[in-house]
């Protein structure tokens, strides 16, 4: 009985396929395609600026004769700075956005007249605000927009 259990454990044992040592290849799989993902432009935005502003401005008085006589020039130039506060929406690699500024100024000058010297003129800004449109094209990381809008002062 021993001889015939010892048997069919052998004939067992070889009639299965002994591939320990030799393992059938697998298919070969190519790493996946690694997708960098697209930059997103949208939603809400807030920023500071500042910088400098000039304006020159001339008068003249026109007589009766329609010639053009020069009254004399003012200049006025001072420091900005304010914030902007925006949204922008991406569609595809189009950004559409709207945007506010405000900026606090101190832009002022003076100017006697020419013709009167106890006649003088002052101007001054205190305060500019812009609301602006964007429309711009996402290229990977950076995004090249154009922006246009109406803008405001304040003088005192």
């Amino acid at each position: 009985m021993k001889k015939l259990l010892l048997g069919m454990i052998g004939v067992v044992a070889f009639a299965g396929s002994a591939v320990a040592a030799d393992l059938p290849a697998r298919p070969y799989k190519a790493a996946p395609v690694v997708v960098s993902p697209m930059y997103d432009w949208s939603g809400f935005y807030i920023g500071a600026n500042g910088g400098w502003g000039s304006s020159r401005n001339c008068w003249g008085i026109i007589p009766a004769g329609g010639v053009t006589i020069a009254d004399g020039c003012a200049s006025r130039s001072g420091g900005v700075f304010g914030g902007q506060l925006g949204y922008r929406w991406q569609s595809g690699q189009w950004v559409f956005g709207l945007e506010g500024q405000g900026d606090w100024a101190d832009l002022g000058g003076r100017r006697v007249s020419v013709f009167n010297p106890l006649f003088q003129t002052g101007t001054r800004v205190d305060a500019l605000g812009l609301i602006t449109g964007q429309i711009g094209y996402a290229w990977n990381a950076s995004l090249f927009y154009l922006k246009g809008g109406a803008a405001t002062k304040e003088s005192l």
